[in-house]
C-alpha cells in the first residue's frame, strides 16, 4: 500500500510538472506574439500618419500650401531626419548631347524607426517605403511619370530647418510641421526627344531598381556597390527618347514639435 500510494504521488507530481511546464511554454509563446501584434499595429498606424505626411507635401508641391503639420504618434520608436542621400537628374537631347541638362538634390528622409523590432518607415522623393532588414518595399509610389510621351519628375526635397528638432524618441505624438523654402521649374523641354537619367545614391538604392525598372519605358543598370564604407550604394535608370521632360523641384523644411 505505501509503495502504491509513493507511485500516485510521484505520478500526480510528475502530471503537475508537465502541466505547468506547458502553461508555461504556451505563456511565453503567447506573450511573444501579442507582443508581435502590437509592434505591427504601432508601424501600421505610423506607416497611415507618413502617408498623410506624403498627401500634406504634395499640397505644399502641386497645390502652392505654404506649409503643413502632420500628427505622427511615436510608440517605443524613433523619429527622425536621416543622413541625406542623393538623387541626379539629367538629360541631353538625343541627336546632340552638348544640349543637356543635370540637376543634383540632397534630400533628408522622413524615418519611423522601431526600438523593437528591425521594421523602419522612410519616406523620401514622395515614396514611402517600409523596410525590414535590407528588405522592403514601396507602400507609396514616388509621383514620377516616366514615359517616352512625358518624364515629369516632382522632385520633393526635404530638408532639416536650420536650428530646428529634426529627431524625437520614445512614446508621445508628434508633429511633423513642413515649410516651403522654395520652387522651381528646373528643366522644361518639349523640342527635341531627350534621354534622361536618374541616379539614385542610397542605401535603398536596389530597391529603387526594383520600382523603377518596373515601368516599362524604363531601363535600369545593375546596382553599383559604394566606393568606401561612408558612401551609399547608387543606381542609374534610363528613359530614352522622351518627347517633352518637365523637372520641377520644392524644397521643403522640416522640424518635429510634441
Amino acid at each position: 500500500m505505501n509503495d502504491r500510494g509513493v507511485s500516485d504521488t510521484l505520478g500526480f507530481v510528475f502530471v503537475f510538472a508537465i502541466i505547468l511546464s506547458t502553461v508555461a511554454v504556451v505563456t511565453t509563446i503567447g506573450m511573444a506574439g501579442l507582443q508581435d501584434t502590437r509592434d505591427v499595429e504601432r508601424v501600421n498606424n505610423a506607416e497611415r500618419a507618413f502617408d498623410i505626411l506624403g498627401d500634406n507635401m504634395e499640397d505644399i508641391a502641386d497645390r502652392g500650401a505654404p506649409s503643413r503639420a502632420t500628427e505622427v504618434k511615436v510608440e517605443e520608436a524613433r523619429l527622425y531626419l536621416d543622413t541625406p542621400v542623393e538623387f541626379v537628374i539629367s538629360g541631353e537631347l538625343t541627336t546632340d548631347s552638348s544640349v543637356n541638362f543635370t540637376n543634383t538634390y540632397e534630400v533628408s528622409p522622413v524615418v519611423y524607426e522601431a526600438d523593437t523590432s528591425e521594421e523602419r518607415l522612410v519616406y523620401v522623393f514622395d515614396a514611402l517605403l517600409r523596410t525590414r532588414g535590407n528588405s522592403g518595399t514601396f507602400v507609396r509610389t514616388p509621383s514620377l511619370v516616366l514615359t517616352q510621351d512625358r518624364v515629369l519628375i516632382p522632385a520633393f526635397v526635404t530638408r532639416p530647418d536650420e536650428s530646428a528638432t529634426t529627431a524625437v524618441g520614445g512614446s508621445g505624438t508628434f508633429l511633423v510641421r513642413a515649410d516651403k523654402a522654395a520652387s522651381n521649374v528646373l528643366a522644361a523641354r518639349s523640342e527635341g526627344q531627350y534621354d534622361v537619367n536618374i541616379t539614385v545614391r542610397s542605401p535603398r538604392a536596389a530597391l529603387w531598381r526594383d520600382e523603377l525598372s518596373r515601368r516599362p519605358d524604363v531601363t535600369c543598370d545593375p546596382v553599383v556597390a559604394p566606393a568606401t564604407s561612408d558612401d551609399y550604394p547608387s543606381v542609374s535608370c534610363y528613359v530614352d527618347g522622351a518627347e517633352r521632360v518637365y523637372v520641377v523641384s520644392t524644397a521643403v523644411d522640416l522640424t518635429f514639435a510634441d
